[in-house]
């Protein structure tokens, strides 16, 4: 299997990691920056490009990762599916609502393989609480996405290349909602700013209310300047049923009066990169937990967050 990365960040090591996992090397490796590609060239063994669509003429790939900055989203993912490759996509999938939905257009008209990386998918806590809850119905979910950014960051606290923290990085907690409660009717957000301009030309904490499709209720709280850090969580609500899922290993609560208490032994990271390859050898796309379809709705709904936020708190309704 010929696998290529277009975009080599920080990300990408443990995608890496991943494929040495799964013993499946690297083929070829793109970026702008053409130290980094001879860095990770060199420790690949393979052939480094800064030129995305020359390593597309050159190499014969099966897969590419596709792990570049939101606001630099152009035609990556449409050459590499136009190319017959298979695609696994970073999150969030680009910042622009027509470019994606032409993406999408050319993703199912390739028919490739195809996934997002939303890792929290993939995780042994998130499969055992999916187990647990069964037919029960989750009427709330809570998530927190409560870190301290560093400062200086290349890309991360500029609004027009990552979108915001809502779109690039609390995308994970709106995700996983989704993925366990359905989809999102009505969204309404609040901010501040002003605690972390150094860090980020954004609001550096928010709160976004969600209205379920099915009458459930939510709330995803973001901040990028706490001190002391929360770290990242969902909490689920229903009849007799309550569990706090944390990233990336714990999962309580207490369903049916009696105690919930698991610690999963594998992280999404790597296990999101063992799925794809194996949809890509079994040419399975039901198996993937993630396409690039079901990202589209989140990117929907966190954009529509982020209208909400730039609005005043105006009330959001999303199409059915």
């Amino acid at each position: 299997m010929r696998i290529g990365f277009i975009g080599i960040g920080g990300i990408v090591d443990i995608y890496r990691k991943a494929l040495a996992q799964y013993q499946t090397p690297v083929t070829a490796v793109c970026d702008i920056n053409a130290a980094r590609v001879a860095e990770v060239a060199a420790a690949e063994k393979c052939t480094g490009y800064t030129d995305y669509r020359e390593m597309l003429a050159n190499e014969r790939l099966d897969a590419v990762f596709i792990a570049i900055p939101p606001g630099y989203h152009q035609q990556q993912v449409i050459d590499c599916v136009k190319a017959g490759c298979a695609v696994f996509v970073a999150k969030p999938v680009g910042l622009d609502p027509s470019l994606v939905a032409q993406t999408l257009a050319a993703i199912n008209a390739a028919g490739v393989i195809n996934q997002v990386g939303y890792m929290a998918r993939y995780a042994d806590i998130v499969a055992k609480a999916r187990e647990l809850i069964g037919d029960r119905k989750i009427v709330m979910g809570l998530a927190r996405f409560m870190v301290r950014m560093p400062a200086n960051h290349p890309w991360w606290g500029k609004r027009s290349i990552c979108g915001g923290q809502i779109i690039e990085q609390s995308t994970h907690m709106f995700d996983l909602l989704r993925h366990l409660m359905g989809e999102v009717s009505h969204v309404q957000s609040f901010g501040h700013q002003g605690a972390a301009d150094d860090i980020a030309d954004f609001e550096d904490s928010t709160i976004v209310s969600l209205k379920f499709a099915n009458g459930a209720i939510g709330t995803v709280i973001s901040t990028s300047c706490t001190e002391v850090p929360e770290g990242c969580g969902w909490e689920l609500t229903g009849r007799d049923l309550y569990l706090k899922l944390t990233m990336d290993l714990e999962l309580s609560g207490v369903i049916d009066g009696k105690p919930v208490s698991y610690h999963g032994e594998e992280t999404g990271y790597i296990r999101q990169v063992g799925e794809f390859l194996t949809a890509l050898k079994t040419k399975n796309q039901a198996m993937i937990k993630s396409s690039y379809a079901d990202a589209v709705q989140s990117l929907q709904l966190t954009m529509a967050a982020e209208r909400s936020l730039q609005n005043g708190g105006q009330t959001i309704r999303l199409e059915s």
